[in-house]
Parts: C-alpha cells; structure tokens; sequence
C-alpha cells in the first residue's frame, strides 16, 4: 500500500507530502484544484513517460517519491522508498530505496502494488487488446500467453530463416560459419560445470594473502611469539601452569586441573606451529591470481553471449554442432528448418486451444460476475459477453478438429467485449454502444470482479464517476467502500455521495502566496468534511448542510449493517 506520497516543483505542486490511509481514500475539492495532477504525479513515479513539461516554472526539476509497503509486506517487512526526478535538461532519474534503477524497474514495481485508472484508461477498456489483457487476468492465463508468445516467436523465426534461406544462398554459409566459429569458441574453452564457484574462492584467497599473512602472523605472536620482554600466551599459560603445579602440591584436589591446563598447553602449542607452518606457506602468486581472472572473464564473456550459466553455454554449443552436422548442403538445412516448422506449428496450436478453452471457461464466468456487478450499480439487465472467434489465416495453424486458423503474438483468439444495454437488445461491440457515464461503471464493474481478492494491493481511480448522476453515485460509493475493505483505495470524485463512503475524505485546496500558486492536501473530519459535502452538493446553506450530515449518516448506517 501506499504510505507515503511526496512532490515537489511537479505542474503547479511546489512541496506536497500525503500520507493516505488504509481503507477508502477520497480527494474532493474545485476542478482545477490539482486533484488529478496528484495521481499524474504518481503515475510519472511508477513509470510514464513525460517531458520538462510537467517541472513546475522556475525549477530546475520534479522529484517524486513514494513510500511503498510492498504486496504481502509486514512491519517486519519494512517499506521500499521509489524516487523519481524530472530534469529540465532531459535527463532524469529513477531510484528504488536509494540504489539508481532504470525507470522500467518502477514499471515492474507498479503492476504489482498498483492499479491505476484514470479517464484514459477507462477509455482504454474500449480497445481490444486492453479488453484481451483484463480477460487473461482474470483467467489467470498471462503465463500460458507468454509461452504461447514466445513459441510463436521461435516460429516467426523460423519461417523467416526459411524464407531467407529460399531467397539468398548466401545466408547457409553465414549461418554455417557462425554456428562453427560459436561451437569452437566454446569447445576451446574446455568448461567444466562447477568451475567458476571454485575459481571465484581462489580468487578471493589470493586476493587476500597479505590480509591473511598479517592477520595469522599477528596471532602466532600473541599466542606464541611475544615480544622482547612481554611474555606470549603460551608463556604465561606455562608460568600459570608452575604455580599451579606448586599449589597441587600442597593439595592434591588440584591435579586435575594441572592436567586440564598441561593439556591446554600442549594444544595452543600445537596450534602455534600449525599457524607458525601457515603463515610461512603463504606467498601471494600474481601469475596464478592473473591466470584465474582470466579465466572467470573468459567465463562471464561466454556466458553474456550464449547463455546465464555454464551449463546453458554447454547447451548452446551442443545445439550449435547439431544444426552445423546438418548443414552439409542447403537441401539439408532446408528440411531442417521445414521440420522445426512443422514442429513449431504443431506445439503453436495446441497451445492456442489450451489458451482459447481457458480464455471461453473464464468469459462465462467474467460475463457473470460483470452483470451482479453492474446490477449492483444500477445497470440491472444490462448484459455482458465476451464474443470469440479465430483469427483469420490461410493455413497457418491446423486445430485439432481439422479446421486453420492465423495467430497473433497473444493467441488464436480475435474476441471482444458486448455490451447489451437492454433486455431484448441484441449484444453490440461496448465501443458502440456504452456513454461515457456506462464505460465509467463498467470499468468499476470489470474492477470489481477482477480485483476483489486480488493480489493487487493499492487500487486508484480518478473521476471513476465521471458521467453518472448522483442516485447512481451512492451506488458507487458503496462498490468502492466494499472494494477498500481488502484493498487500499483511491479515489478522486466530484460526488458528494461518492464522497461520503470514504474511511478518510481529503480536499485538495489551490492556493496562492505573493505571486506563487501552491497545492494542499488537508484532511477532512467533523464540521469541515459536512461543509465540503455541502459544498459538492451545491452551497453552505442549511438544506445543503442537512443533506450532507444525512449521506455521512446513511453511509456510517450501511458501512455498519456490512460488516
């Protein structure tokens, strides 16, 4: 969840820090006030491309930091600090808790502590791929599409070697000279699996022989040695020893302890010679230390090129020398490649029947939680669908009842939302069919059914209400109220009785000091947070102010009979 939200010289937000609660989060306050520019900044921060454009006038730069409470993070835990800065010059950077990141690291972070939805992403919903990637979230598919993806990638390769290969003779010779030139260069280097754990640790011996030779040498002294005039360990140990020898003399209950000592004494002894016998054996060898760093460059060179370890640069190699055997003539490579093909093109469409059942099981289930959810929100008899076809191709995949089908990087399925708005209605593409004030609940709604129990821990919506009337806004704010109880939620809203369901409502305030226009966030409890709502709902008159301490009522009523 997000912890902590700090901006500075970002659009017209000089120095802001917020620090939202856990539950619902609402931000209220005058359009133009610099609400959504708040969430522009956190998008900024989780990895959108921006310009100069967004530094406030007469900085230098923005900055933007997060305090992040990670997806199953304890207080044990701790929190991860994401810092962006926005140069004026072009340049920039991304941190991720002090250590410099690139800015797709922030990116990766987002997708899994953040879901973000502002009035584009809404928009989005309306775009097929984005409504492809909503279903495989749900269907929990998104790894099989990236096996699927990257076998269609090795037969998109393959069918182009093969059209090289039938266009330009040439390529079978740079082909056969790369693959030998590869497999030489790592039979050459004679790896053995394991090598580079043991190389590591003697380059770390020999790199402190010195440390070591003072360290044991220093000891032997102590223990052993000692200085001209100055007893060693040993030494007093053996005076200690005569003295006790003398006392047992006098009482014989102390020979077992002259024993304990004498044999203490004998080894201290015997480990001053061995430490003696180490010391004198160490002597730095730069030959051999210069010989092992070669190696381990050797090792890393081949393994950036061919492979992340050892054994896949073995790998590489073996598989290097098969494809090489069958390069004996172009006729050979050629039915090489045909049958890679023809394999590829087999494991493509079993895979792509696999995606395709899992993607039509989830739909039914999708299309049914979507309408409980859009009943919920005041849509009852509105219907959703998901609608599958195959995409269109001569014959590149063969399915196996026989019938062909073309693919694409994300499957064999050409799908898109329906949308029927009234009973009796036929089901048209939601891109024809829904307002924007039925695009807004029903991205909420595919939210909701996506996002309930979901591993995403911070979700955040801007103008979520957008287009919607207020009888439908009391509706909504009940769906986020429910929403926040697993999640933390953001909302910015112009809704009053969107407004009210929140755990902590904040108004964002523009203000303006000497020449300057500057952004607040302040809470909102008590007598401030009615008149806010009075305020939304249209004055600070008593009626107003009555209809605003009559929604926190029924909101603080129905937040208590759902719990």
């Amino acid at each position: 969840m997000l912890k902590r939200l700090t901006i500075r010289d970002f659009g017209i937000i000089d120095n802001l820090e917020w620090r939202p609660s856990t539950g619902l989060n609402v931000l209220t306050g005058e359009t133009g006030a610099g609400k959504s520019l708040v969430l522009d900044a956190l998008d900024v921060l989780l990895g959108r491309r921006v310009g100069q454009e967004v530094i406030r006038s007469g900085a230098s730069s923005a900055v933007i930091e997060a305090e992040v409470a990670p997806p199953g993070a304890d207080e044990a835990t701790g929190s991860v600090i994401l810092r962006r800065e926005v140069e004026r010059t072009g340049r920039g950077s991304a941190s991720v808790d002090g250590r410099l990141a690139p800015v797709r690291t922030l990116r990766e972070f987002a997708a899994s502590a953040f879901d973000l939805h502002g009035p584009n992403q809404q928009f989005s919903l309306l775009d097929v791929g984005e409504q492809l990637a909503l279903l495989d979230t749900y269907a929990g598919t998104t790894s099989l599409r990236t096996e699927f993806s990257g076998v269609a990638g090795k037969l998109t390769d393959t069918r182009n070697r093969l059209k090289t290969l039938l266009t330009d003779e040439q390529q079978l010779a740079r082909r056969r000279d790369l693959l030998a030139y590869e497999a030489g260069e790592i039979r050459a280097a004679q790896l053995v699996p394991g090598e580079e754990a043991e190389l590591q640790e003697e380059s770390e011996l020999l790199a402190n022989v010195e440390g070591r030779r003072v360290a044991v040498g220093q000891a032997w002294e102590r223990i052993c040695g000692g200085e001209q005039g100055v007893p060693s360990g040993s030494d007093s140990i053996g005076e200690g020893l005569q003295q006790l020898r003398e006392a047992a003399g006098m009482d014989r209950r102390l020979e077992s302890l002259v024993q304990a000592v004498e044999s203490a004494l004998i080894q201290i002894e015997d480990a001053g010679r061995e430490l003696a016998s180490y010391r004198d054996s160490l002597e730095y060898d730069p030959a051999r230390h210069e010989q092992v760093q070669a190696r381990l460059d050797l090792l890393r060179t081949l393994k950036k090129k061919y492979g992340g370890t050892v054994e896949a640069v073995l790998a590489h190699a073996e598989e290097a020398e098969k494809e090489l055997t069958s390069l004996d003539s172009g006729e050979e490579y050629r039915g090489h490649l045909e049958r890679e093909e023809a394999k590829l093109r087999a494991e493509l469409a079993e895979l792509g029947e696999r995606l395709s059942e899992a993607r039509k099981r989830a739909a039914e289930s999708l299309s049914a939680a979507v309408e409980r959810e859009l009943s919920d929100l005041n849509m009852s008899g509105t219907g959703f669908m998901v609608s599958f076809g195959l995409i269109e191709g001569d014959d590149d995949l063969t399915l196996s009842d026989g019938s062909t089908c073309g693919f694409s990087r994300d499957g064999i399925d050409d799908l898109e939302f329906l949308i029927r708005p009234n009973p009796g209605e036929p089901f048209l593409p939601l891109s024809r069919t829904a307002s924007t004030g039925e695009t807004s609940r029903l991205m909420l709604a595919m939210r909701c059914a996506l996002s309930r129990g979901g591993p995403v821990p911070t979700l955040v919506f801007d103008e979520i209400d957008m287009g919607v009337g207020g009888r439908s806004g009391e509706i909504i704010g009940k769906k986020l109220s429910l929403l926040a109880r697993e999640h933390q939620v953001i909302c910015i809203t112009h809704l009053p009785q969107v407004a009210a369901y929140g755990d902590t409502q904040y108004s964002v305030q523009k203000k303006v000091a000497g020449d300057r226009t500057f952004v607040e966030i302040v809470a909102l409890f008590g007598k401030e947070r009615e008149a806010e709502l009075s305020d939304m709902l249209g004055s600070l008159g008593e009626p107003s102010m009555f209809g605003a301490q009559e929604l926190l009522a029924r909101a603080s009523a129905w937040k208590g009979t759902t719990t």
